[in-house]
């Protein structure tokens, strides 16, 4: 009897090690978690604080843009009241060309300088970002953090098939459960640095 307990014991013992071994195999392999970085971007504070200074500031581009147009209609009706060739003439219609450049030239400034500065903020907050899934990543002691960004089909009558595949071709992730994605944690971590800002 007292051997038939011990093979029955260390049969036991036998299965709950092999069954157990997988498990332990798997929490020794390497964790892996997504993130969808488009998500965070769009939904972080910073990025909607600056939205709306973008919208200010579009409204005093447009401002200056109507007030410089403004300064070209003047001299071009100055311009219109005097004879072509005359002296007056020359001298409004330089007065308009300069304005007319000048409106140009700030146009191509303003232009330049906002795409600079959106480049500027769209990589400082994409660093941000991947800051923060590192940060998040060390503290769950996960060791692989996949970009899952699932961009949706639209509506197949209105796409061509190179659109489709291009659609199909920025699917990182096939399948996602959504328990190991630290989108909404990257997220708190983002905002959370900005708000000690």
């Amino acid at each position: 009897m007292l051997a038939r307990r011990s093979i029955l014991a260390f049969a036991f013992a036998a299965v709950s090690a092999l069954v157990a071994a997988p498990f332990a195999a798997a929490q020794d392999g390497p964790r892996i978690a997504t993130v969808n970085p488009a998500k965070v971007f769009n939904e972080m504070q910073e990025t909607k604080d600056l939205k709306q200074k973008m919208e200010a500031d579009r409204k005093t581009i447009t401002d200056e843009g109507q007030r410089r147009g403004q300064e070209v209609e003047d001299a071009k009706k100055r311009r219109a009241l005097f004879n072509e060739g005359t002296d007056d003439f020359n001298k409004a219609n330089k007065e308009y060309l300069e304005k007319v450049i000048a409106a140009q030239a700030w146009q191509e400034l303003i232009k330049q300088d906002l795409q600079r500065q959106q480049k500027s903020q769209m990589k400082s907050l994409f660093e941000k970002i991947e800051a923060a899934t590192k940060e998040v990543a060390t503290a769950k002691k996960i060791d692989l953090v996949v970009v899952d960004q699932k961009t949706e089909f639209p509506d197949l009558d209105t796409i061509n098939v190179d659109q489709l595949r291009g659609i199909i071709n920025q699917r990182t992730v096939l399948f996602n459960n959504g328990r190991f994605d630290i989108t909404n944690d990257v997220l708190a971590a983002v905002d959370a640095k900005y708000k000690k800002k």
